[in-house]
């Protein structure tokens, strides 16, 4: 019983994996077909979408996947193949997640236009590209606004895509649309624009005269009446029809005869006057700044229904905006400027609609329009140095060469102090040489007066008074070989510690000494700033080396001779320091502010450049 037992468990288990696997065959089946249909329907789709858009040369549809990743779902025609440049574009309208216009970089006489169809959710599930030629602003949101509308045929699933695309063909939006498209095409003008909307909206809804008025704020005017290839407003209807479309404007849609609601009087002068055709007026939705009303005339017995009224509003719900991109584009210049400024002035004066550049500006605005008012100090920076007052070179007494050196700059020397000895060897061999010559002439002296003879005696007493100069000449020159400090003081420059044994030529400056107790200020304005220096104004100063210091200064003379250095030109002003200037040390270099009086900040902060401008223009003979 129990092996029984065991043997018809294992049966049920078996049928249990083999029911399971079939499911899961029937559900992979199932699965591939839908989405062969949903392929069928997407390509049928876009093949429809291709007639109603006689510009393109080629439509692709991309499916954007989870991770931003795309795949070319359908294309019309088959043969159409895609290119790095149409990827791209794609991927740059999925992250931007609105339309883009660009140039098709594999083609320059092409152009690209990417469309995001997004879902209920807001995500961009597909993609819709058009390769076309060049478009005109009011073309491309033709096109963009055809493809959004024709993307929710792809929300109703792949089962019902296909007849709703079949039922779409026939539908009155549809043709409404492409009959608008072929007027782009032909036209591209707000006149044959209007024309073509009243006559196709007379067509399609079996109405005696339709009629179109444009509102742009101020003045209402009838723009196109169906039948009819121009407007005259002197017309008795023409009066009329506008005073029924200014009442429209006031309750955005309504019909005579209207059991419901009393009609205006506009509404119901029009519908006696002009045979008692039965009346539609409504003020078409989706524009922004111009309004657009529409009246619908019918037959006396052909009554306007509620849901006729909002079917008909339904369709030409994306209409609004072409007519109103086309009204703005067909306006003269001076209308085109004043809507702009009319715009900007409404987007500035409601606040809570202003972006962050916008508040950026008005921030920027606000702070130069402050700077013209707010005084500043004006202050000019020069360049400043601390030199010993008395200073002095020691130069090579002759030629020679560097025997010894005993200091270098920066060391603070005693008077009397040796500094560096020059090689005397040849002076003391030439000293040695003339006392030979001294022994050697008193020899002869003594042999002389021993023989009385006075004519040698003057030549030799001659030689002696010659040989004891050229011996003191020499002694002279050993003695200053030796160079020695001048002054207490300390060496600014000098250093031949690893020039021993160069030759060195007389002149040759080789030390520079100064006082370390007496030291002045210097400050070097630039020339353009020297016309505001003037004799005892006030100056800050801080030193590189001692930065976190500041000394006040009262400057001197302004010296009338400018200095070339760091290729610019600058006047030397010497300065004087108040109070404790201890810490500061010759050969200190730092920077220094001068005062020279209060202007606007504005100008403290421009006059520079401006003055430069003005030379320059004037220099090359613009001014």
């Amino acid at each position: 019983m129990q092996i029984k037992q065991s043997e018809k468990k294992q049966s049920e288990k078996t049928a249990a994996r083999l029911t399971m696997t079939t499911a899961a065959s029937a559900a992979a089946k199932t699965q591939r077909q839908a989405s062969a249909i949903t392929h069928a329907n997407k390509l049928q789709w876009l093949q429809w979408l291709h007639e109603m858009l006689p510009d393109a040369e080629s439509i692709f549809l991309y499916t954007v996947n989870q991770n931003n990743t795309i795949a070319l779902c359908a294309s019309s025609p088959d043969s159409a193949l895609c290119d790095e440049s149409l990827n791209n574009t794609v991927l740059s309208c999925v992250h931007r997640a609105k339309p883009q216009y660009v140039d098709n970089k594999a083609n320059g006489k092409q152009h690209l236009l990417s469309v995001p169809l997004k879902s209920e959710a807001g995500h961009v599930e597909h993609v819709f590209v058009m390769r076309t030629r060049q478009l005109n602003e009011l073309q491309q949101s033709t096109a963009v606004r055809l493809a959004q509308w024709a993307s929710l045929q792809l929300e109703l699933g792949s089962a019902s895509v296909a007849a709703t695309v079949a039922a779409s063909k026939s539908s009155p939006e549809a043709q409404l649309s492409l009959s608008l498209m072929q007027a782009l095409e032909r036209h591209g003008s707000f006149t044959s624009l209007a024309f073509t909307l009243v006559n196709s909206i007379a067509s399609l809804c079996g109405c005696l005269r339709v009629s179109l008025g444009c509102y742009d704020g101020k003045t209402l005017r009838l723009v196109a009446m169906s039948g009819q290839s121009k407007i005259d407003d002197r017309r008795k209807i023409a009066r009329q029809m506008c005073a029924l479309m200014q009442d429209t404007l006031a309750c955005r849609r309504a019909m005579f005869p209207n059991e419901d609601a009393e009609a205006a009087p506009a509404l119901q002068s029009y519908f006696k006057s002009q045979g008692e055709h039965p009346l539609l007026s409504f003020v078409m939705p989706g524009s922004q700044r111009d309004q657009f009303v529409l009246v619908l005339e019918r037959e006396v017995e052909e009554h306007f229904s509620a849901a006729q009224a909002d079917a008909i509003e339904q369709s030409v719900k994306s209409v609004a905006s072409l007519l109103e991109i086309a009204h703005a584009q067909s306006l003269g210049a001076p209308q085109k400027c004043k809507r702009w400024a009319s715009a900007k002035w409404n987007q500035l004066i409601s606040w809570s609609r202003w972006s962050t550049k916008q508040w950026i500006a008005v921030v920027a605005f606000a702070a130069l329009l402050l700077s013209f008012i707010v005084p500043g100090t004006h202050r000019i920076s020069a360049e400043a140095y601390i030199e010993a007052s008395d200073r002095q070179v020691l130069v090579a007494p002759q030629d020679g060469f560097i025997l010894s050196a005993h200091a270098r700059a920066g060391e603070i020397v005693s008077k009397g102090d040796l500094l560096a000895t020059l090689d005397d060897h040849n002076l003391q061999l030439a000293v040695d040489k003339w006392r030979s010559e001294k022994a050697k002439n008193e020899q002869e002296y003594a042999q002389a007066l021993a023989l009385h003879d006075r004519s040698e005696l003057s030549r030799l007493r001659a030689d002696v008074q010659r040989i004891d100069a050229e011996i003191a000449l020499l002694q002279e020159q050993i003695r200053r070989s030796e160079l020695r400090a001048p002054f207490d003081g300390v060496l600014l420059d000098g250093d031949l510690t690893q020039s021993l044994g160069a030759p060195v030529a007389m002149g040759d400056v080789l030390f520079e000494i100064g006082s370390a107790e007496q030291y002045r200020l210097v400050l070097e304005v630039d020339e353009h700033d020297i016309g505001f220096v003037k004799p005892t104004q006030l100056a800050q100063l801080r030193m590189a080396a001692l930065p976190t210091t500041q000394w006040d200064a009262k400057l001197g003379d302004v010296l009338p001779v400018a200095v070339s250095e760091k290729g610019r030109a600058a006047f030397r002003i010497p300065a004087t320091i108040a109070g404790d200037a201890s810490a500061l040390q010759p050969g200190m270099e730092g920077v220094g502010k001068v005062e020279v009086g209060s202007r606007s900040l504005f100008w403290v902060y421009t006059h520079k450049l401006l003055a430069r401008l003005r030379y320059l223009s004037w220099k090359v003979g613009l001014s």
